[in-house]
């Protein structure tokens, strides 16, 4: 059996080097959370670790709630999860995590929180079991999958999948970057006025410059005239610098009614841009609010105008089943995000490739939470090369462009250990994006994405009062 023998949460701050605008909020710091866990097995034990940041006005978009009473909300979700791993007992990481999701939904229920706010907490938990999992094994993640050592089933997510063929994970060793456009983004140099001075990108037009980038996505908001506006700018400088691009669009939860979700994407395939979208769109991620969006409002539109495009939903994918429920009333799929579920997007993925091999336009992308190396981003890459992805929205290097402070020696050991995927070029330990690809075949290679192992010190335990202090 498996077992959790002893669980910890602590909490380091992170500040942005350019602030991120998306939906109603900006970000230029958070709270950074860790995860420890150690497994006990009938074959030993062993310890394993994730991270998560805590941002503003995405897990709770309440304008009126400050963020410090925000982070402390969350903060108490993770610690539940936590504290109630230590309770329970099973044959592989897989079961574990389906049993500690239905008590950690229990206890949602009594507090009053989302799924969305009550699934960080089991994510945290399940990654850190999985990297143990994987360490004590000395397994890489894809190989762990498909040899059972993870108990991994989706059918038992998704009980249609269980005549079609078993999840087999991919192993793509290399894998395309989405740069995200937030609101506030400049789009050419000239536009910047907010250089910090570190030679990193900040406008879209440097980015392409520094990194090779081909694919986007677009934070919109819900307006056709702007939302027209802003995709125009962005072909202009894609074709002004010699780049075919392929692109996203994030609707932001900017609609809460059919008639706007359907006007304004009638108006943008009405609109000058509307050729463009036809080649080049791959999905409108959550356009309408979340609590429509699983609703008859959405029901209707997407009946009405969902063919013009695949929309795929995000911020609501709060549980195992969603992206099935979203799915059946016209969506196209889900995104996935580490901090909704490692087994839930794998699930998920053999659900859309499914449904996909009978004709439907079905769409899985994966998406960031602004993710900081060491231990977000490479566990969420070696997700979605398993999920068989050929692109990953990344904006954690562009935004933040830093380790996370979990030791002293960590970044240093993660380049020389994954020097394909990281490098000091710039200066300090940065992710190494060439061509518009990261290269991660040595991700692959370790044991859950990351080869050292986090020798934290002296970080502050995580509490709703010293996460609330840092926000």
């Amino acid at each position: 059996m498996l077992r959790v023998v002893e669980a910890t949460a602590s909490v380091v701050p992170v500040a942005t080097r350019i602030p991120f605008r998306y939906g109603i909020a900006e970000m230029t710091r958070a709270p950074h959370v860790l995860v420890e866990v150690r497994i006990a097995t009938p074959t030993g034990s062993s310890s394993g670790w994730a991270s998560e940041h805590l941002p503003p006005k995405w897990f709770i978009k309440d304008a009126n709630l400050p963020f410090a009473e925000e982070v402390a909300i969350l903060s108490r979700a993770i610690l539940a999860a936590v504290e109630e791993a230590g309770r329970v007992e099973a044959l592989h990481a897989f079961d574990f995590v389906r049993e500690l999701d239905r008590r950690q939904t229990v206890w949602a229920e009594q507090a009053g929180v989302s799924g969305l706010v009550a699934g960080l907490g089991v994510a945290l938990v399940e990654r850190a079991l999985i990297d143990a999992v994987c360490r004590h094994a000395a397994t890489p993640f894809a190989d762990a999958l498909d040899d059972g050592t993870l108990g991994f089933d989706a059918a038992d997510i998704h009980p249609e999948l269980a005549d079609a063929a078993p999840f087999r994970a991919h192993r793509g060793r290399d894998i395309a970057v989405r740069h995200t456009v937030g609101l506030a983004d400049p789009l050419v140099d000239a536009d910047v006025t907010d250089d910090p001075g570190d030679g990193l990108p900040v406008s879209v037009e440097s980015a392409i410059r520094a990194y090779g980038v081909t694919r986007f996505k677009l934070k919109t908001v819900g307006d056709v005239d702007a939302d027209v506006a802003r995709i125009s700018g962005l072909l202009e400088v894609c074709e002004r610098m010699g780049v075919d691009p392929r692109f996203t669009i994030d609707g932001n939860e900017s609609m809460r009614t059919a008639e706007h979700l359907s006007g304004w994407l009638r108006g943008l395939y009405e609109s000058p841009v509307a050729d463009a979208l036809r080649a080049r769109l791959d999905a409108v991620e959550q356009p309408m609010y979340r609590d429509v969006a699983l609703g008859d409002e959405a029901a209707a539109a997407l009946a009405e105008v969902g063919q013009l495009a695949p929309v795929i939903i995000d911020e609501s994918d709060d549980a195992f089943d969603t992206v099935r429920r979203a799915m059946d009333i016209g969506y196209a799929g889900g995104t996935y995000k580490g901090c909704k579920g490692v087994f839930r997007g794998l699930a998920n993925a053999a659900l859309v490739a499914h449904r996909g091999r009978d004709g439907a336009r079905t769409v899985l992308t994966a998406e960031d939470l602004s993710t900081i190396p060491p231990l977000t981003v490479n566990q969420d890459l070696v997700v979605a090369s398993a999920m068989g992805l050929s692109h990953i929205e990344r904006n954690g290097h562009h935004y933040f462009a830093r380790f996370a402070p979990i030791d002293a020696t960590l970044a240093d050991r993660t380049v020389a250990a994954h020097p394909d995927a990281f490098d000091t070029r710039t200066g300090a330990p940065r992710l190494r994006i060439e061509g518009g690809v990261l290269r991660i075949g040595t991700l692959l290679d370790a044991p859950f994405g990351l080869a050292p192992e986090p020798e934290p010190a002296d970080l502050a335990p995580l509490t709703p009062e010293s996460a609330a202090a840092l926000a």
